[in-house]
Order: structure tokens, then sequence, then C-alpha cells
């Protein structure tokens, strides 16, 4: 059954049980859901996951957010210069390369409390189906993948709109961890601190009861572990995530032999650990901004991104350049071709083996282990690219910047990854040429003028609540600075 299908019956499977025919007045709020009689069957459960499953990026703009928000932000894709007003593709084009961000994170938080909700309605209800009425060990599977699923989820939400970097915040998310009811609609966030100790409750869980991998479309105990690699590093546990990520490479999802072929094939790639892929009838669901963003010319590559790309094997993967003509006159573009499918859609990747190498470097190096043991990692990425760049970094200082340049060489363009380092390696104002230019307007005012501007850039690391969630949550507080 195609994904729209599995939504749309899942959504009739649990409306049908708060849908009886009784007095107005005696209906429950249509936030409470009475699941007795919804989800009874092991069949019903498997289809009630897959619609869990469904709430992943799934239409044109989402693919859009998830995949090249950050490289907006990071300053590594611009919309070409020969567009001088209007839009070219999508108004965030003008608004995320100086981190004004509109509303432009609602989407995904929406998207990952229906994630969160749906798997809290499912693992209630599974409390109801005997366990000899599954396959053996399925329904322990079962409740595996749930909670990688809301172990994702929350730190996706973290991540864009929580302090994650720091363990003494407030700024957390929301922690939904019940039906939703009258008693709990109103609710504080938790610290950053409380966030982590969920996402990780969630993949312990995970991590003993999840299937093993057998596609990179559903969850398993690998992609469980290679999730709980990313969660302690971007909690700024170095010396723990080296060893989780070392735990997490296996032989399961090795390095592909072909860099081009993790985005040619990725939904075969073994090196692909968990992603978003579409069905052949998803497609007309989900191709048109892609195809705008990745082939029409009018967003490409920036100069800060091709300084760093020149010179490795990677280039001719990653960018196309081509002339295209725009307004009646010729335009030499560099597209982003490493996400390019004609009539298709490379999958949304959440984990690969790549990051994990990436992550096992950068956190040795940041618990200062030996260099050349911190660069093994990226040597291997290289020699898989074919690089002849691969002699060992003869400084602390040389290492984390070669670490640094990886990340936006094999990583970016899927999922923020050149986001989160230039915040990490504090280069926003190096590979950012609009942020940079519009810091020298501010010092071209006065000092003060200045100081406000990075003040406000440190706010912007994260996008602000929705407004939808403020208004109707009042003991839900909003980030600093909005």
């Amino acid at each position: 059954m195609n994904m729209k299908k599995i939504l749309i019956v899942f959504a009739i499977i649990v409306g049908f049980a708060n849908c009886q025919l009784v007095d107005v007045l005696e209906q429950d709020p249509m936030y409470e859901l009475d699941l007795e009689g919804a989800i009874t069957t092991p069949e019903m459960a498997e289809l009630a996951l897959n619609g869990v499953y469904s709430y992943l990026p799934s239409k044109s703009l989402e693919y859009l957010f998830t995949t090249l928000s950050g490289s907006f932000m990071s300053g590594a894709m611009l919309r070409g210069s020969f567009i001088t007003s209007g839009n070219a593709i999508y108004y965030s084009e003008r608004n995320l390369p100086i981190l004004t961000y509109s509303s432009f994170g609602d989407g995904e938080w929406d998207a990952d409390y229906n994630i969160i909700k749906n798997v809290n309605y499912l693992l209630t209800a599974l409390e109801g189906i005997n366990d000899s009425d599954f396959e053996e060990g399925r329904k322990d599977e079962i409740i595996g993948e749930c909670h990688f699923l809301s172990a994702l989820a929350y730190f996706r939400i973290l991540r864009q709109f929580g302090e994650y970097w720091d363990m003494s915040s407030t700024y957390g998310v929301l922690i939904r961890d019940e039906l939703p009811s009258v008693s709990n609609a109103v609710k504080a966030r938790a610290t950053v601190a409380e966030s982590y100790e969920e996402i990780f409750g969630h993949l312990e869980i995970a991590i003993n009861q999840a299937p093993e991998y057998t596609t990179s479309s559903l969850a398993s105990v690998q992609a469980a572990k290679a999730l709980k690699a990313v969660v302690l590093f971007y909690q700024g546990e170095y010396a723990e995530a080296a060893t989780a990520a070392d735990e997490a490479i296996t032989s399961v999802n090795p390095l592909d032999a072909s860099f081009s072929n993790v985005f040619t094939n990725t939904e075969t790639s073994t090196e692909v650990i968990f992603c978003r892929d579409f069905g052949s009838d998803e497609l007309s669901y989900i191709t048109y901004y892609p195809e705008q963003a990745f082939n029409s010319g009018l967003w490409g590559a920036t100069e800060s991104y091709m300084n760093i790309i020149e010179g490795d094997p990677r280039k001719d993967m990653v960018i196309t350049n081509k002339d295209i003509i725009y307004k009646e006159e010729n335009q030499n573009v560099n597209v982003v071709s490493k996400m390019y499918r004609s009539g298709d859609a490379v999958p949304v990747i959440f984990l690969r083996t790549a990051e994990l190498y990436l992550i096992k470097a950068e956190s040795l190096a940041r618990s200062n282990a030996a260099i050349a043991d911190a660069w093994a990692p990226v040597k291997e990425l290289r020699e898989r690219a074919g690089s002849s760049d691969i002699t060992t970094p003869s400084t602390h200082e040389e290492l984390l910047d070669e670490i640094f340049k990886e990340w936006w060489i094999e990583m970016a363009f899927e999922n923020w990854h050149e986001w989160f380092a230039v915040q990490r390696f504090d280069r926003l104002l190096e590979m950012n040429v609009s942020i940079a230019e519009d810091l020298e307007e501010q010092e071209a005012i006065s000092e003060s003028a200045a100081e406000t501007y990075l003040t406000q850039l440190k706010w912007k690391k994260i996008y602000n609540i929705p407004t939808s969630e403020t208004s109707a949550n009042t003991a839900c507080e909003k980030n600093p600075g909005y």
C-alpha cells in the first residue's frame, strides 16, 4: 500500500474511534481520543506504524526545507546573483541566507510532533493486543521502531528549536509522552538536559527491541545505534560519541565503494542507514521543488562552497557547471547535481555511515586524541573518493580545519550538516557572505549596532517556536530574541 493511502486509512482508523453517534454535548474534546476498538489486530498495528512513517518529509516543500534550509543559512547555497528581484523558486531564498526565518520551521515542528503523537497512540493500542497474536517477536519490534521514530523526532526538534549545545539551558523540547487531553494541553518546555534524557530513553528501547537492518526506509537496531552516536555528538559528549560511532560502524552498513552511488542508488546503498524514500505514486507530490532547486540553475553553490570543494574528486559528483538562459541572457551556473534525479527524488537521508566517520574524527579531535587517530576516518573518506589530499595534518588546528572542510565536501546539501558545522567551528561569518556583508553595514553605522547584530546572530542559531504552539500553549516559552 502506498504512503498516501496508508496515511488516509490510518486517519480513518484513528478518527473512527472518536466518531460515535451520540449527542454532541456528550462528545469528548476533539483532541482527546478513545482508542478502544481503533487498533485491535497486528494488521491494524502495522498499518498504523506505516502511518507514523508517513509523517517524515513527504511533500515538495517539506523536502526543500529538510534538505536545503541549512545550506542557505550556512552560506553553501544562494540563488543566482543575476536574479535581482522577486522569488526565483521560493521566498526562503531571500530570507534564510540572512537568518530571517519567518515561519519556515512550522512544518517541521508539526510533522515531528505528529510522529510523537501517533507513536503514543500506537504504543497505547499495543498494550491491548496480545503478544501471541503477532508473529514471534514482532510486537517488540514495532515498539522498538516506534521509539526510534520518537527519538528522531525529538532530536530534530531539539536541534532546530532548542539550545541543544547548552546542557544548562531551559530551552529544550516539549515532551509529549501522553495521549493529548485537556489536562496536558498546556505544558512547559523541558530543559535541554531533560530533552536529551528523553531522547536517550527512547533510543535505549529502540536498541534493545527494533529489528535488524533490512532496508534504509525502516527503523532498525543499526539506525538506533547510529542515532545515539549522533545525539551524543551534538550533546558535546565527544569521548562517548567517538566510542558510539565506532560501535555503530559495522559490516551491515559499510561505506559504499562509490560516493556517487549513495545518491544515484540511495534506496539500495547499504551506507544509507535510515532515510525517507518515495514510491512511484508519491513522485508527483515531491519532485517539483527538487527539480527547480537542483536542475534549473536558479539556485546553486556559493563561492564559499566552491572554494572548499575545488580540487576534490567529488566536485564533479556534487556540482555540475552549465549554462542556462535567464530572461534571454546566458548565465553560467554551478548547480547541486548531487541531489538531482530527473523525474525522481533522492531520498531524504537522515543517517549514513559517512556521517559516523566524521563524528568519530571530530569527536576524537575534540577529545585530544592523537592526530593520526582522528585523521584516519577522514583519510578513508577521501581515499574512497580517489582524493590525493590525504597527508596527515601536522597540527591540531590543521586537523580541525580539514575535518570542517570534509563536513562540507562530503555531507553538504543533504540535511543541514554544513549549518551545524559552521556553528561548531565558529565559521559562520567566514562562510556566509550575506551575513558578513550585513555585519559590515552595521559596523559602518556604529559599534553598538554591530554588537546588537552579533547578539541577534546568536539567537538565530535556532528557529522560534511556532506561534500556533505558543498561542494555544501559554506555558510554552518562546526562544530568546523572538
